[in-house]
């Protein structure tokens, strides 16, 4: 197979990406190439390059972690976070996924981290002593993270982190570093989609610290509900800082969080592999 990628993020490294190394994982022979001479050509949103790629042979596979659809006029199928299959052309892979080292791989340039599997409930960061209380990390300030932060931050301190702070840092290690030392972190998502979930709850929960969330409520069909808290499941921000306050104050019920494994069972590649495996096959 001659795999390419194309308009991928900035940092993204074609030799050295979970992409490449999921296809050599499934299939024998896979050869890096340039888009222009690829049976298979995997490409984001992030550019468009994808669309001077008009080989009839090259088998287009559309990926996003954002909160996009696929264009079926452009692509053959598509891998993203929707539980939609799409009339079975689309590939269930959300983009916490990406920030577990699934190939015992390192030094990937973005992500810059990315967690191994077996590291997950228990590491470094999880054994941190939490000597702050709360802390959030965005770029965009959004309405919902604003009042979020602004609400908590009238019971305790909360310490913000990006560009509206105005102490953007790079790289998920050195977040790791930063909110590893806090009991709470609000990590809500920008947007809300069903299946939505970015690496958001991931990095909080692996961090040690006990979500804040926002998104809908399936996040119990990828996690285990009781691991975080979740405004969704409060009628308003009001509300919700009043129990994250209760919980703050009572060490049993914090306890009950923090202890929660963040997934039930162990996550696995298999359903993706399967998934991307019947489509392809069937078509080139």
């Amino acid at each position: 197979m001659k795999l390419a990628f194309a308009d991928f993020w900035p940092g993204f490294q074609p030799d050295h990406n979970f992409f490449l190394y999921l296809f050599q994982d499934m299939y024998d022979d896979v050869k890096l190439v340039t888009p222009e001479m690829a049976d298979v050509l995997i490409y984001s949103c992030f550019g468009g390059q994808h669309g001077f790629v008009n080989r009839a042979d090259t088998f287009k596979i559309f990926y996003t972690g954002e909160n996009l659809r696929p264009n079926y006029q452009e692509c053959d199928m598509s891998i993203s976070f929707d539980f939609d299959t799409y009339a079975g052309r689309n590939v269930r892979l959300p983009l916490w996924m990406l920030q577990i080292d699934w190939f015992n791989k390192v030094d990937y340039e973005n992500p810059k981290y990315v967690l191994p599997l077996q590291d997950i409930e228990e590491n470094e960061f999880t054994q941190k002593p939490k000597t702050k209380f709360c802390t959030t990390v965005y770029n965009n300030p959004a309405p919902h993270r604003v009042e979020m932060y602004e609400k908590l931050s009238k019971y305790k301190q909360v310490d913000g982190f990006g560009t509206p702070f105005g102490n953007w840092f790079y790289g998920e290690g050195e977040k790791y570093k930063i909110i590893s030392d806090y009991k709470f972190s609000i990590c809500f998502e920008n947007s809300m989609f069903p299946g939505y979930y970015t690496e958001k709850l991931f990095h909080a929960k692996t961090a040690g610290t006990v979500p804040i969330y926002w998104a809908d409520e399936y996040t119990k069909l990828d996690f285990n509900e009781n691991s975080f808290i979740n405004l969704h499941d409060f009628e308003s921000i009001d509300e919700l800082v009043k129990h994250i306050e209760e919980v703050d104050k009572d060490e049993d019920l914090y306890l009950k969080y923090f202890t929660e494994p963040l997934f039930r069972e162990t996550p696995s590649l298999d359903q993706v592999k399967f998934g991307i495996r019947r489509i392809l096959d069937s078509q080139i």
